[in-house]
């Protein structure tokens, strides 16, 4: 009896764990350095734009065209003399070169003088083991404890050990070992897994 009761759990719990792979696709990250708070502020200058980042466009000269624009689920922004710029995963310099070379071809300006601030990021999210999944705004900075905290804290069921995140458009979640502080980027899908016993 205990041993058919025994290979009914084990039959369950495979399945359950066929189901959960099928689900979602994860690698093993090899970068948790890279990944450290420490190392993306240091690389903060060379942020990539995304889906819900709010940029502040200036045109010297040019005072109708100045403004603040969001950058759409289509990842690019509506200028009004030029329509629109696809601007996501530039850095904030490489779309200020590109909205002066769409201005300069568009013959309304001969030699425009354009820069590009960051005004507020897109969102990130978390679903999993936590008390308050969902969308949430993100901080310049912010780390996986912030986000976690953010979201309410980890459920008493979270394995707080392990965490998958998926950068904004790739298809597979990279799995780090929570050994230190992990910085978080907007668009970032994470997710908290469940404590397996």
């Amino acid at each position: 009896m205990r041993i058919r009761h025994a290979f009914v759990l084990l039959t369950a719990t495979l399945c359950l764990a066929a189901c959960a792979s099928d689900q979602f696709s994860a690698v093993k990250a090899n970068d948790v350095e890279a990944r450290s708070v420490g190392a993306q502020s240091l690389a903060s200058a060379e942020y990539k734009l995304t889906t819900g980042d709010r940029i502040r466009v200036t045109v010297f000269g040019a005072t109708p065209v100045s403004g603040e624009y969001s950058v759409d689920n289509s990842g690019a922004i509506s200028l009004s003399p030029i329509g629109s710029l696809p601007v996501k995963d530039l850095t904030t310099t490489a779309a200020a070169d590109l909205i002066a070379t769409r201005l300069k071809e568009s013959d309304l300006y001969r030699a425009p003088r354009v820069t590009v601030d960051m005004v507020s990021f897109g969102p990130f999210y978390i679903l999993g083991e936590v008390n308050k999944p969902g969308e949430l705004p993100y901080r310049s900075g912010m780390s996986l404890f912030a986000a976690v905290a953010s979201a309410g804290g980890y459920t008493y069921r979270a394995n707080p050990r392990h965490v998958y995140i998926r950068k904004p458009g790739d298809p597979v979640e990279s799995e780090y070992e929570v050994r230190a502080d992990i910085a978080v980027l907007p668009g970032d899908i994470i997710r908290v897994p469940e404590l397996r016993f």
